[in-house]
């Protein structure tokens, strides 16, 4: 089996989406009674809010399936979608984001990756750092991260298990 983890920045989870509508008041115009992830195949994910700064969030996301979207699709359902995906995301934070910091792409990255080599059936595992424009944002959002998770913010050498 192949799993992943990622780190992702989102807003504030409490705030409505860029429409100006929460959920609950979408589901009551009638628009929309149903999310885009309610309405596909199942997909499971587990989120796990690392630091919240009463803006924005650093969360790690862990996918048991592989569905096209599923992360940010999952994210979006809970109106907290990763900052800067212009297809899920709120188009005022990321039209923020892109003036004060010049990011203009989602804040989205697969930080470990773990598989099975298919001849020795060892396990791999595979870690990267983050861009720099995200270990930005995200140190913002979380000061201690580096010091309280080295592994996310620095490079490892690759792992495989006897």
């Amino acid at each position: 089996p192949i799993h992943s983890q990622k780190m992702r920045v989102v807003p504030d989870p409490s705030k409505m989406n860029s429409s100006g509508m929460s959920p609950k008041q979408r589901r009551a115009a009638g628009l929309g009674c149903k999310s885009s992830a309610q309405l596909g195949r199942n997909a499971l994910s587990f989120v796990d809010t690392l630091a919240f700064d009463g803006k924005a969030s650093v969360a790690q996301v862990r996918i048991e399936t592989g569905r096209t979207h599923q992360i940010r699709v999952h994210l979006q359902d809970r109106t907290t979608p990763i900052y800067g995906d212009d297809v899920y995301g709120f188009s005022d934070w990321n039209k923020r984001l892109a003036k004060s910091n010049g990011i203009k792409r989602p804040l989205l990255h697969a930080f470990k990756l773990e598989l099975t080599h298919p001849v020795t059936g060892k396990k791999m595992i595979f870690r990267a750092p983050m861009a720099d424009d995200m270990q930005k944002i995200a140190s913002a959002t979380w000061p201690t991260g580096s010091e309280e998770r080295p592994d996310l913010f620095e490079a490892m050498d690759v792992e495989i298990e006897e």
